[in-house]
């Protein structure tokens, strides 16, 4: 009788085997719910499964207004013919993590004496941030003094087409930088910005180097101290409500970044260490290319985890 039972237990197991498809081997369900009221449904093999959840971690443990939590289902058996087709197919960045950004790219020398007007350092015309700058400035060294910033990213692209009043991507760029820090004898208040994503664009690059992203956002709401950015003034006031981004995951599982990798760790770029950039909500690879590292801005460690799927 128990061989009976048996035979009839592997037999079902050979039919809800042969219901999965090959490529379903090793893939998993899991549901992205965060607190900006989005939620969603992924089906990711092993990997992504450990970036998005080092990115969820880096949110918790870098705090920019965002958390996320992720919930592993079961895959449903009749995967082949519904989950391959949706879950997880669209483009969408997650991350979360600190960088590394030096005081002269934030607050152009000379700073006298400390901040003007509740937060903004006061700059000299023709500072590296004038109106018309084109870019970042070159990548630090290690010896650069420096300030960290908090970011929470969770960008995704919509199933359904676009059209009035459904834009085409959804989710939220959060930045924040912490108090208690200071640029030489200038302390640098605490200050925030919560964005919603107007675009998001990935460009594949030469083999065998990784896509780089790129998200346009709104900024929402601001809070704190102001926000620096070029001297057009800060984000998210008056003409500089759109910030530009650039992202790119280096593909290596989390925590395990050789140094001989292309690129060493994770990379970003964007406010503070560039300006907002032109203001349209569209996406353009030039602003700004990722050129600083996810964590200490010599690549000597990183700080959180950016997870970039480029769709299929």
């Amino acid at each position: 009788m128990k061989r009976a039972v048996l035979a009839c237990a592997v037999a079902a197991g050979l039919v809800i085997g042969a219901a999965l498809p090959s490529s379903a081997i090793g893939l998993t369900q899991v549901t992205l719910s965060c607190d900006d009221g989005t939620s969603v449904t992924l089906v990711v093999d092993t990997d992504t499964l450990a970036s998005l959840t080092a990115s969820v971690q880096g949110m918790l443990d870098y705090p920019a207004g965002l958390t996320c939590t992720l919930v592993q289902s079961p895959l449903p058996l009749a995967f082949g013919a519904i989950a391959l087709a949706s879950p997880g197919s669209n483009q969408f960045i997650v991350a979360g993590g600190r960088w590394e950004v030096p005081c002269d790219i934030i607050f152009p020398l000379p700073i006298t004496p400390a901040f003007a007007g509740g937060g903004v350092v006061a700059r000299v015309p023709g500072a590296s941030y004038s109106l018309g700058d084109i870019g970042p400035a070159a990548p630090p060294t290690s010896q650069t003094e420096s300030v960290w910033v908090n970011i929470a990213v969770n960008v995704h692209k919509k199933d359904s087409p676009p059209g009035p009043g459904n834009p085409p991507f959804f989710g939220t760029l959060n930045e924040t930088i912490p108090g208690n820090q200071s640029c030489g004898v200038n302390p640098v208040r605490e200050s925030h910005f919560t964005s919603k994503p107007t675009c998001l664009l990935i460009v594949a690059q030469p083999t065998p180097e990784p896509p780089k992203a790129f998200v346009t956002s709104e900024v929402t709401q601001i809070s704190g101290a102001p926000f620096p950015a070029d001297g057009s003034g800060a984000v998210g006031t008056a003409g500089n409500t759109f910030v530009h981004f650039g992202f790119q995951d280096n593909g290596n599982p989390p925590g395990q970044n050789p140094i001989d990798s292309t690129p060493s760790t994770d990379m970003l770029a964007g406010p503070p260490a560039t300006p907002e950039g032109s203001q349209m909500p569209d996406c353009n690879p030039l602003e700004w290319p990722p050129i600083f590292h996810l964590g200490a801005f010599d690549g000597s460690k990183q700080y959180g985890n950016i997870n970039v799927h480029p769709g299929s």
